[in-house]
């Protein structure tokens, strides 16, 4: 799941609500979005699931809209991490298929890829038995 630039705050309380589906958070949590805390995020829990999740933070020395909002930039830091990922991929597959287009790299099947792999470790088997 990508989040937009228009509706980050639903998107990511989308993500924040399937990620933590068992209902762990309480009702509001805010979080940094270009480091100005200005938009809120709010879900439901039961009473009993608010109250323990507070104890837990409050032992941790934090409140538990401190607790809610770590969580949430975890989880878009993680989500940074992907799709920054899934932009190099995309430019790897598209660079390697640009070259083929171009001549520069050939084709391998998979059975020749797949015997290319067994002899290089096959190659490695009989360095180690040395």
């Amino acid at each position: 799941m990508f989040l937009s630039q228009e509706a980050p705050a639903t998107e990511l309380m989308r993500l924040l609500v399937a990620v933590n589906s068992i209902g762990v958070l309480t009702s509001v949590c805010t979080f940094h979005k270009e480091f100005t805390m200005d938009t809120r995020i709010q879900f439901r829990v039961d009473e009993e699931t608010k109250r323990l999740a507070q104890i837990m933070a409050e032992s941790q020395g934090r409140t538990l809209s401190d607790a809610c909002r770590e969580l949430t930039e975890e989880l878009a830091e993680q989500q940074r991490k992907i799709i920054t990922h899934d932009r190099w991929l995309t430019e790897e597959v598209n660079a390697a298929f640009s070259k083929l287009e171009s001549g520069k790299s050939k084709f391998v099947s998979h059975e020749e890829a797949n015997l290319d792999m067994e002899a290089r470790k096959m190659k490695i088997r009989n360095k180690a038995k040395k």
